[in-house]
């Protein structure tokens, strides 16, 4: 009798500010998931006690392991706190003040001295920024070779600085890299340990400021990206384990060396993967909108998303604390509310929630871990909408919670603990649909013509009171709802992402130029698929709009009628001229790999168990204890379990709530 095939498993991993989220894809359909609380202070370590866990839970054995993915917020994070050693940057004779002079906008117009755009005195101090003679201009020609008589000095101050990566940012290197490259060589052979970031293989494109802060950070992220991975890859391969890919923000995957080159490509990887599941776990045909808002409640923060058409919605540009990364990357919103965020009485009765959070680390004084300042959680604890235990094994101890209430909210407005603990929640819930909102209208939609998908430990805990006040009558929750993120790095392929500065006009013959160009960039990739887009603007626009391209089959009138019709959705009218410009051409290069059982047709499959012991329908008030995660239905809404597993939440009258 022949034995029994053993099934081969794909294991996702997200990396959170509280828990490690673990999913593992089983060739024989089974899907397996589960959380692990984060240690302080640690990076690897959980990662690889998480792994282990799931792997001796369901004997799993090593050389059964295909894949790992894994993506975390390690570098936002990092970005976020800037408590790393700084870096050095080369650039160009009289720019070496650029990071710090930015574009001198006015955010804060009521301060008497304005900020430096970037805290280059943590990041890339005065004495840390270097200049080299030589000339690239405008059009990519060499105007003055590059001068090296001062070299060796630069080299040699870099090196007594003790700094461990330089950034090197030049003129119009997106438009000719020679000279940058001719440093990376030079570098290279003075300093072979330093990690270097090339500012034509970060950020291709035009804008001084945008592209050398990019490539700075980048440079900035790489001494701890590059030890983590290294340390993550080497305890791995200890276990007989394959090396891990890292999910990128743009929406792909890699392998962790390659990665490792471009770390600020990772600065989304976690809401980038969120979406990703999202996208992967709704049928199509299953009466969705084209347009789907997701909500992602974390420990500090809650992230708003978009998935359009089956896909992630993606931007040019991240927002992460004071610093604006141009970067490709998830369409997400973030705000500073989650489950740790404090909740105080200001001192005219204002009930104030968050930005400060209690984080992991003490934590909510549920936890039990030290934390005696009252939080979102606490209060959701108070009003029995958690369980004794959440799903990553932190007990809740609703006594501690109720005395931090009593001292922050309740005595301070002399009110009851359930009309405290119900405040923090409803203002909780008034801060994320504004957000929502805010979200959806920049992007051209109605939210009463989309359906909220929650996503995330605490997204359907808060779901269906954000989407009345945003006016959304359909909540969505995914069976896998807690480690959605996890699941989808699953669904992503491993992808390179190439981009072309062009700056050309889109006539007949720009796009005559974009498609020699395509064709000089395809073969190099050895690609089994590739995804092109073009971003366009309008004569006189500086910033333009990213359309989808399929260079056997567009001609140059769709590509403009797909063009005015993006640019009227997203600013309010089709484009004022005629006069079209070819700013930038993008390829993303995706390599297939056999999808797990669960993934055969890029659908998740129903969750077994995932909402064992709950009424397939009921009608609210009622908190769903799931393995993964609490829904909440308030007064007026009712839910019911559909047939891929997902629970369909609806309100039955807008207005009512509980």
């Amino acid at each position: 009798m022949q034995a029994a095939t053993r099934p081969r498993w794909s294991i996702g991993v997200d990396m959170g500010g509280t828990f490690i989220d673990v999913v593992a894809a089983g060739s024989d359909g089974r899907l397996l998931s589960l959380k692990h609380p984060r240690e302080a202070g640690k990076l690897a370590e959980p990662v690889l006690a998480a792994i282990d866990r799931l792997c001796a839970e369901h004997g799993i054995a090593p050389g059964e392991v295909a894949r790992i993915v894994h993506g975390s917020t390690v570098v936002t994070n990092l970005l976020l706190e800037q408590n790393a050693p700084p870096i050095a940057v080369i650039t160009t004779s009289g720019l070496r003040d650029v990071l710090t002079l930015a574009r001198q906008d006015r955010r804060e117009l009521y301060e008497p001295v304005i900020a430096p755009a970037t805290p280059d005195a943590v990041l890339f101090p005065a004495h840390l920024r270097f200049e080299v003679d030589g000339r690239i201009d405008a059009q990519g020609r060499e105007v003055a070779p590059l001068a090296l008589e001062g070299f060796d000095g630069i080299a040699a101050a870099i090196a007594e600085a003790g700094v461990r990566a330089v950034a090197v940012c030049l003129l119009f290197s997106h438009r000719n890299a020679r000279h940058e490259l001719q440093l990376h060589a030079l570098l290279r052979a003075r300093c072979p340990q330093l990690l270097v970031s090339l500012s034509s293989e970060v950020d291709p494109k035009p804008r001084e400021f945008e592209r050398f802060l990019t490539t700075a950070l980048d440079a900035y992220s790489k001494p701890l990206i590059s030890d983590y991975l290294q340390a993550l890859a080497t305890a791995l391969a200890g276990r007989g384990l394959p090396e891990p890919f890292l999910m990128r923000s743009e929406g792909g995957t890699g392998a962790w060396r390659d990665v490792a080159q471009r770390p600020v490509s990772l600065a989304m990887s976690g809401p980038c993967a969120a979406l990703q599941g999202v996208a992967a776990s709704l049928r199509e045909g299953a009466g969705l909108p084209p347009s789907l808002l997701t909500i992602d409640v974390g420990g500090t923060s809650t992230d708003i998303g978009l998935v359009e058409d089956g896909r992630p919605a993606f931007a040019e540009s991240l927002q992460c604390g004071a610093l604006a990364l141009r970067l490709r990357c998830a369409d997400v919103e973030s705000l500073s509310v989650g489950g740790g965020s404090l909740a105080e009485v200001l001192a005219g009765g204002a009930l104030r929630l968050g930005p400060r959070s209690q984080g992991a680390w003490p934590g909510p004084a549920a936890y039990g871990l030290g934390g005696d300042r009252a939080t979102l959680t606490d209060a959701l604890c108070v009003l029995g909408r958690l369980p004794a235990m959440l799903a990553g094994g932190v007990a809740l101890a609703r006594d501690a919670a109720e005395a931090a209430l009593a001292r922050d909210v309740s005595g301070p407005l002399g009110i009851s603990s359930g009309d405290a603990a119900l405040a923090v929640v409803r203002t909780a819930a008034s801060a994320m649909a504004e957000a929502l909102k805010m979200r959806s209208f920049q992007r051209g939609l109605d939210p009463a013509d989309t359906v909220l998908v929650a996503v995330g430990g605490g997204g359907a805990q808060h779901a269906a009171e954000v989407a009345e006040l945003a006016g959304i009558r359909q909540v969505r929750v995914l069976p896998h709802a807690g480690v959605v993120a996890a699941l989808g790095m699953l669904c992503a392929l491993p992808a390179d992402t190439v981009e072309r500065s062009c700056e050309w006009a889109f006539d007949e013959a720009g796009l005559e130029r974009a498609q020699q160009l395509a064709v000089e960039l395809a073969p190099a990739a050895g690609a089994d698929r590739v995804r092109w887009s073009v971003a366009l603007c309008d004569a006189g626009q500086e910033f333009p709009i990213d359309v989808a391209w399929h260079p056997a089959s567009d001609t140059l009138d769709v590509l403009l009628q797909r063009f005015s019709a993006r640019h009227a959705r997203l600013r309010g009218a089709a484009p004022a001229s005629t006069a079209v410009q070819l700013r930038v051409l993008r390829a993303v290069f995706e390599q297939a790999l056999p999808r797990p059982a669960p993934f055969a047709e890029d659908v998740a499959a129903p969750a077994a168990g995932a909402w064992q012991g709950l009424p397939d329908a009921g009608e609210g008030p009622r908190a769903l204890f799931a393995a993964m995660t609490t829904v909440w239905v308030p007064r007026g809404w009712r839910w019911c379990r559909l047939g891929d597993d997902s629970l369909a939440l609806e309100a039955m009258a807008m207005g009512g709530r509980a």
